[in-house]
C-alpha cells in the first residue's frame, strides 16, 4: 500500500472524527458493531454505486475500518485524498459489500446489552418487527456517533439539515425497505408515537424521550422487565376504607365501577375517573385505599423523569403511554396526580399536548386511570366528557375528623380521649392522612397524645403556607343568647317559627348592623337549632387573583352549601354585593351578577351579615327574605349581661355606656381572666368603658339608633 493512499485514510478519519464526542457506553461492542455493520449493508443493497449518496457513504465507511475490522487493502484503488472519490466501480462496489458482509456474519450473533434492551423494550410495548428497526436507528443515532454521521450524510446529500428527523429516505436507505411503509410508522397514529417511544414536534423532529433511553439500558444491564423498570413499587395505603366515608355514594360508585372493570380482565374498556378538590385533602391516600380495597397495585405514573427529578408535561404523558403498553393484563390500577399539567394550556407553550391526542389516549387506554387533580377548571368539556365518574374529595365534617382522631389513635396505640379529640377536629380542619401522620409521629416519640397535636398543628401550618387553618366558627366556645342581641325583630320568635314542622327552607336574611352585636352569632345559633352544619365563608376565601376566580368561589360556596344541605353564612356580605352603580371594573359588576344568580335559586337557608348595608346593591335587598336590623344593647340588657358575665350587680352609671355590644363584654371577661383580676365591678365598669372607647373614637358609630 502506497505512503499516500495510508496518509489519505488517516487524514479521512481525523476530519470525520473531529470534535467528535466520545462513544457512550455501549456504542462500540461487538453487538452494536454488528447492528452498525448491518446498516451499511442495507445501504449498499438500497444504492447502486452510482448514486449521488456513494461517494460520501464510502468515506464514511473507510473512516470506520478499525471499528469494522477491515483491512486497508480494501479501499485500494478508490480516490480518498480529494474531497470524494470521483466514482465507484461495481467491481469496488461488490468487493467492498462481500468484505462487510463476511464480517457481519461473524458478528451477527453478539448481542450486547443495548440490543438486548431494545428488544426487551420492544416487546414490552407490543412493537412489529419494522417499528422496532426504526427505534433501533432512533436510539442509536442519538448514542452512537457512527450510526448518527450516517444518518446525516443521506440528510446532506439532499440538501437537508443533519439532525433526527422523519426523513423516511434515510430510514428506508438504512433499512432496505420502502419509502412508503417506513413514512406511514410515522404517522400521529402509529404504534412508536402512540406507545410513547418517540415524540415528533410540529418540524417533524424525532425525540427519544429520557426514560426510554434509561429503560433500554436498564433493562440491557440488568435483564429486570421494562414494566417492573417503569412502573416501579405500587403505592401502598396507609388508611382504612371508613376514613372516607365522608365521600358517601360516589366513593362506593368509584369502588364498584372500578371492581366491576377489574373483573371484567380486559373485556370491558378503561375506565377514567377524576378525583377533584384543593390540596391537603386526600385524593392520593383516597386512590391507595380504593385500590388495596379492591386488592389490586398502584401505580403512580409521572412522579419524576428519568433522573429523578420534576418531569415536564412531555415527558409525564410518555411516562403514562408507556404505561398503558406494558401492562401485560395484570389486574391493576395507575394513579396520575396533578393531572391538571398536562390539560392546562399556555399561549407560551408551542409543544402543548393536542387535545385529540389526549382524547384518543383516553378512549384506548386498556388500564384504568385514577386522575388527580386540584384545580378543575384546568380540564375541558371534552375531557370530563371521557370520565366514567368525577368525585369531589372534600374534607370530612368536624363530627366525623373527630371519630377519624379516636379511630386512628387507637390503631396506633396513642392515648387520645374524646374531648381532645373534639378540640383537634375543630381547630385543625385537616385530612384524614394528616391526623394519621400525626399519630404516627406521637406513638414513635412516646406515645403522647399532646404530641399530635403539636404534629398536627405544624403540618396544617406548613400545608397552609405559614399560616393555620381558620377554626370553625361553629365551634368557637361560648353559648349564643339571642336574649342579648337586641334587633328590630324578636330574634326567638323568628327562630322558632323557622324551626317548626313544615317551615320554608330556601329562607335569605341579611343581618345588619355595628361589629360586635352578634350578627354571625345569630345566625350560626339558627342553623344549629334548624340541625344544619354551618358553611361559613369570609372575603378571603372568595376573593381570587385571576379574572373570573371570584365568581367561580361564589357558585362553589352556594353549590357545596346545596349539595351536602349546609347553612350558608357570607361575612362582610358588602364587599360581594356592592351598589353596580359604583362600580369601575367588570369584573365588580359580574361579582354581583353571580351572588343575585344564586340567590334567586337556592334551595337552603342562607345568611349575609354587613356593617354597611347602605352600600349594597338595590337589587340584592330585594331578593332577602328579610333584613334583620342589629344595634348597640339596651340598658337593659346591658344591666342583665353585666350581672351575668361578672356576677355582680350592674353599676347605676352603666346606662351611660350606651353602645356596647355582646363582643365587648366578651373580650372584657377574656382580659380578666388573663390579668387575673378579681371580679370587681367598678373594674369591669373602666374596662367596658375604655372598649367602647377604643372601638367608637371620637365619632358615634354606625346603627339604627336607639330603640325605646
Amino acid at each position: 500500500m502506497t505512503r499516500s493512499f495510508r496518509s489519505a485514510l488517516e487524514e479521512l478519519e481525523l476530519d470525520l472524527e473531529a470534535d467528535e464526542p466520545p462513544p457512550s457506553r455501549f456504542s462500540h461492542c461487538p453487538g452494536e458493531t454488528a447492528a452498525l455493520l448491518g446498516y451499511a449493508l442495507n445501504t449498499m443493497t438500497a444504492l447502486d454505486h452510482t448514486q449521488p449518496e456513494v461517494p460520501q457513504f464510502i468515506r464514511w465507511l473507510a473512516s470506520k475500518r478499525v471499528r469494522f475490522g477491515v483491512g486497508e487493502k480494501e479501499f485500494e484503488g478508490l480516490r480518498l485524498n480529494g474531497r470524494q472519490p470521483t466514482s465507484v466501480t461495481p467491481l469496488q462496489w461488490a468487493k467492498l459489500r462481500k468484505v462487510l458482509l463476511r464480517r457481519h456474519q461473524e458478528l451477527r450473533e453478539t448481542t450486547g446489552p443495548a440490543a438486548a434492551g431494545l428488544a426487551a423494550v420492544c416487546r414490552a410495548l407490543g412493537l412489529e418487527a419494522m417499528d422496532a428497526a426504526l427505534l433501533g436507528i432512533i436510539f442509536r443515532y442519538r448514542t452512537d456517533n457512527d450510526c448518527e454521521r450516517l444518518f446525516d450524510l443521506f440528510s446532506m446529500a439532499r440538501g437537508r439539515t443533519s439532525c433526527l428527523r422523519r426523513y423516511s429516505e434515510n430510514f428506508a436507505i438504512m433499512l432496505n425497505q420502502p419509502q412508503a411503509d417506513v413514512a406511514k410508522r410515522f404517522l400521529p397514529s402509529g404504534a412508536l408515537t402512540v406507545s410513547g417511544s418517540i415524540r415528533l414536534d410540529e418540524d417533524g423532529d424525532i425525540m427519544l424521550p429520557d426514560r426510554l433511553r434509561s429503560l433500554i439500558y436498564a433493562c440491557g444491564e440488568t435483564g429486570e422487565s421494562m414494566r417492573a423498570q417503569l412502573l416501579g413499587a405500587p403505592r401502598q395505603a396507609h388508611l382504612p376504607w371508613t376514613a372516607f366515608s365522608h365521600l358517601g355514594e360516589d366513593s362506593e360508585i368509584a369502588r364498584a365501577l372500578l371492581g366491576a372493570v377489574l373483573d371484567a380482565q380486559g373485556t370491558e374498556a378503561a375506565v377514567h375517573i377524576l378525583l377533584y378538590g384543593p390540596p391537603g385533602t386526600g385524593k392520593t391516600e383516597f386512590a391507595a385505599t380504593l385500590a388495596k380495597l379492591l386488592g389490586a397495585p398502584l401505580y403512580v405514573i409521572g412522579e419524576a423523569d428519568a433522573h429523578g427529578e420534576e418531569p415536564n408535561r412531555s415527558e409525564r404523558m410518555n411516562d403514562l403511554l408507556m404505561a398503558q403498553r406494558v401492562s401485560g393484563g395484570e389486574r391493576a390500577l395507575y394513579l396520575f396526580d396533578e393531572a391538571e399539567d398536562i390539560f392546562r394550556t399556555s399561549p407560551f407553550e408551542r409543544s402543548a399536548t393536542p387535545k385529540i391526542f389526549i382524547h384518543r389516549l383516553m378512549e384506548s387506554a386498556r388500564v384504568p386511570v385514577i386522575w388527580a387533580a386540584n384545580d378543575i377548571t384546568a380540564f375541558s368539556s371534552a375531557v370530563l366528557r371521557r370520565m366514567s365518574l368525577c368525585l369531589e374529595v372534600k374534607l370530612p365534617e368536624r363530627s366525623r375528623r373527630a371519630e377519624l382522631w379516636c379511630e386512628l389513635a387507637e390503631a396506633e396505640g396513642v392515648a387520645l380521649d374524646e374531648p381532645m379529640a373534639q378540640d383537634l377536629a375543630g381547630l385543625i380542619p385537616t385530612a384524614p392522612a394528616v391526623a394519621r401522620n400525626a399519630l404516627r409521629a406521637a406513638r414513635l416519640a412516646g406515645g403522647e397524645a399532646r404530641t399530635a397535636t403539636r404534629v398536627a398543628r405544624g403540618l396544617a401550618k406548613a400545608m397552609g403556607h405559614g399560616v393555620l387553618p381558620a377554626p370553625e366558627a361553629a365551634e368557637l366556645p361560648g353559648i349564643y343568647d339571642p336574649a342579648y342581641s337586641r334587633a328590630d325583630l324578636d330574634l326567638a320568635a323568628l327562630v322558632a317559627r323557622l324551626t317548626r314542622p313544615g317551615a320554608p327552607r330556601g329562607v335569605s336574611l341579611l343581618l345588619s348592623g355595628p361589629p360586635g352585636t352578634g350578627k354571625s352569632a345569630f345566625a350560626r345559633h339558627l342553623a344549629a337549632a334548624m340541625g344544619l352544619g354551618v358553611l361559613q365563608k369570609r372575603g378571603s376565601d372568595i376573593f381570587g387573583s385571576y379574572v373570573g376566580e371570584t365568581e367561580r368561589n361564589i357558585a362553589a360556596a352556594f353549590a357545596q352549601a346545596r349539595d351536602e344541605g349546609k347553612f350558608l353564612i357570607f361575612d362582610e356580605a358588602d364587599s360581594l354585593l356592592g351598589g353596580r352603580e359604583r362600580a369601575v371594573r367588570n369584573w365588580e359588576v359580574s361579582q354581583v351578577n353571580e351572588m343575585l344568580t344564586w340567590m334567586e335559586t337556592h334551595p337552603q337557608p342562607f345568611v349575609c351579615t354587613t356593617n354597611l348595608p347602605e352600600g349594597l346593591d338595590a337589587a340584592s335587598l330585594r331578593r332577602f327574605l328579610l333584613h334583620v336590623r342589629f344595634d348597640y344593647l339596651a340598658p337593659a340588657q346591658t344591666a342583665r349581661l353585666f350581672a351575668k358575665t361578672f356576677t355582680a350587680p350592674a353599676p347605676e352609671r352603666l346606662a351611660t355606656l350606651d353602645r356596647l355590644t355582646p363582643a365587648d363584654f366578651s373580650r372584657v371577661a377574656k382580659r380578666m381572666v388573663l390579668l387575673d383580676d378579681s371580679v370587681d365591678a367598678a373594674r369591669a365598669f373602666s374596662l367596658l368603658a375604655a372598649e367602647m372607647e377604643s372601638r367608637l373614637g371620637p365619632a358615634r358609630g354606625m346603627g339604627f339608633g336607639r330603640l325605646m
